[in-house]
């Protein structure tokens, strides 16, 4: 429209007309703010061709105004040092810039999450976790269902399928991932692994497994047991300890387990600290744009506008923490417990893991708190969690404490996020796990059996 009012003024620009230079001023102004708008609109839109185009109109107005009018000195170098610019930026972007590394299917095998990685190129980053969570609504979309009055805010469907990265999820006829469970259990051995979606398994590549399906590996390599060894991924993605425990009656229990393990942790987290359900905040989105110089200066200024906002914002008031034993994580695990005994199951409660701890290196904390701002606070909280599954274990005869920071806590690289494993850390909790459980799985299986060296 702008260019159209350009166009009918245009012809008062002739030689005979007397205010010839107010008409000519009236279209360039014209001209110009049709061509901000074109080149806005194609940079928000990441047209590449588009903007090259309004790259090229723009320095053609510029060259019309140093024709069409007298300007002075300053003006003129003004005039030459744009045209340059707009020349001499699209150049440096070819020759400094390398191509997009993440396409619309990136590969996870680059690591593009890892702090090592990830802290040279935050752009990159933040791209990558959009490609995340785009992975993860598309698997919610294909497997979650919600039942009107359930208990639960919502179950995977049964039999199931949905692609994750490169790997593909399966969800069973009873509504677990992983394989067929038989309906008669016979001499099986059950273990049935409670927790989240570090427990569901966020896997990435086609040989990725989550580490409920490794730990029975380990079980059935190691231990060589007489008898059939099943464990169950019992993990659903953002469920707390709480959901879990709605689950027990319905369907944990019908699958007359003999063990379970709980891997529970940050999701119940605000069940210790109430302030952690009310952190809100999340990471500036790393837009594409058709200058890649240009967006990673967008990107950068929206980074510091996010950090001056956070850090402007009015503290929070910390509430004291209270007797770890006292609080709501602390009671829920007392229901499981009480569920385990009764019913006559070998109840295991881990810690949880992290990637990062009271110990790791403030510049790594740095790097999650962009996109979790309140991971200080959930450092904390783990530490707190730590205490009560291992203070519950000792005053709960059967029950057995396993820490699993052995070698994973705090070990970043082994994370792809702040809670959620790499192959390679699934790998070293279902090793952490399998230690802690190995004697009373051999003493449940009937007493001492044929063990492989280790």
């Amino acid at each position: 429209m702008a260019w159209m009012i350009a166009a009918a003024i245009l012809p008062n620009c002739g030689s005979g007309n007397e205010r010839i230079t107010a008409w000519r001023l009236l279209v360039i102004t014209w001209g110009f703010i049709g061509w901000a708008i074109w080149l806005v609109e194609a940079y928000l839109q990441n047209k590449v061709g588009a903007f090259y185009v309004g790259l090229s109109i723009g320095m053609a107005l510029i060259v019309v105004c140093k024709f069409w009018f007298r300007m002075p000195t300053p003006m003129i170098i003004a005039s030459n040092t744009t045209i340059l610019l707009l020349i001499g930026i699209p150049v440096a972007d070819l020759l400094v810039s390398p191509r997009y590394r993440l396409t619309t299917h990136p590969d996870a095998n680059k690591k593009y999450y890892s702090y090592s990685i990830a802290k040279m190129d935050p752009p990159t980053f933040a791209r990558w976790w959009d490609y995340y969570r785009e992975q993860y609504d598309l698997m919610a979309g294909r497997l979650y269902k919600h039942e009107v009055g359930d208990v639960v805010p919502y179950r995977f469907a049964p039999n199931s399928r949905s692609p994750l990265f490169d790997s593909m999820v399966s969800i069973n006829s009873k509504g677990f991932r992983g394989r067929e469970i038989p309906e008669e259990k016979g001499n099986a051995y059950r273990i049935v692994t409670l927790g989240e979606s570090t427990t569901f398994g966020m896997t990435m590549g086609r040989e990725d497994r989550p580490w409920p399906e490794v730990l029975e590996g380990m079980i059935q390599d190691r231990l060589k047991p007489a008898r059939p060894v099943q464990v169950i991924n019992a993990g659903v993605p953002a469920y707390t300890i709480l959901d879990n425990l709605h689950r027990l009656g319905k369907d944990i229990l019908p699958l007359k387990p003999d063990m379970i393990i709980s891997y529970h942790g940050m999701n119940g987290f605000n069940l210790i600290n109430p302030t952690l359900s009310r952190v809100r905040g999340a990471l500036p989105p790393y837009r594409k744009r058709p200058l890649r110089i240009l967006a990673k200066c967008e990107y950068r200024l929206a980074i510091m506008v996010f950090k001056r906002q956070r850090a402007s914002a009015p503290a929070k008031q910390q509430q004291p923490f209270m007797d770890p034993l006292q609080t709501e994580y602390a009671e829920a695990y007392r229901q499981l417990i009480r569920c385990a005994q009764t019913n006559g199951i070998s109840l295991v409660l881990a810690n949880f893991s992290m990637a990062v701890n009271s110990r790791s290196e403030p510049d790594v904390v740095e790097f999650y708190r962009l996109a979790f701002p309140s991971v200080v606070s959930q450092i904390q909280a783990n530490a707190i969690h730590s205490q009560i599954v291992k203070e519950l274990a000792a005053q709960n005869a059967g029950v057995l404490f396993v820490d699993t920071r052995t070698d994973l806590d705090g070990e970043h690289e082994k994370f792809m996020d702040v809670i959620h494993f790499t192959q390679e850390g699934r790998n070293q909790l279902a090793e952490n796990i399998f230690a802690g459980i190995r004697k009373q799985v051999e003493r449940e299986l009937g007493g001492p059996v044929t063990s492989k060296s280790d």
